[in-house]
C-alpha cells in the first residue's frame, strides 16, 4: 500500500452508554480517531427486510495500523455524510502496519 492513498479523512466512531438518572442509559456515538483511509467499493446487493427491499453496500477501508485502539466489529466509521458499520477488521500480513476494515452502508446496525 503506498500511504499516498490514504486520502480521504475518516471517523472512527465507538457506542458509549451514558446514565439517563432513572436507572437506564442512553446510547451515543463518541469519536475515538480521525484518521486518513482508503476506501474502495467491494460489493453491491438488494436484500429483501421488513417488507421492502434495501441496498447494501460494502467497502473496503485501509488504514494505518492503531496500537492505541482495538478496533472492533461494534464500532462504525464516518466519511462525509455516509455512515459504514464496520463488519470485520484484518491485519494486514500481521505485521501491524496497516488494518483494513471491511464496512457495509445502507443498514441501521
Amino acid at each position: 500500500m503506498k500511504i499516498g492513498n490514504l486520502r480521504k479523512q475518516i471517523a472512527l466512531q465507538a457506542e458509549q452508554q451514558t446514565p439517563d438518572g432513572a436507572g437506564g442509559y442512553a446510547l451515543a456515538w463518541t469519536t475515538l480517531a480521525t484518521v486518513w483511509a482508503d476506501i474502495s467499493p467491494a460489493t453491491g446487493r438488494e436484500v429483501y427486510t421488513a417488507g421492502h427491499l434495501e441496498g447494501r453496500v460494502t467497502h473496503k477501508v485501509t488504514i494505518r495500523w492503531r496500537s492505541d485502539i482495538t478496533i472492533t466489529t461494534d464500532m462504525r466509521l464516518l466519511y462525509n455524510a455516509r455512515t459504514f458499520n464496520i463488519r470485520a477488521v484484518m491485519n494486514q500480513d500481521e505485521a501491524n502496519q496497516y488494518a483494513t476494515l471491511l464496512v457495509e452502508e445502507g443498514t441501521a446496525t
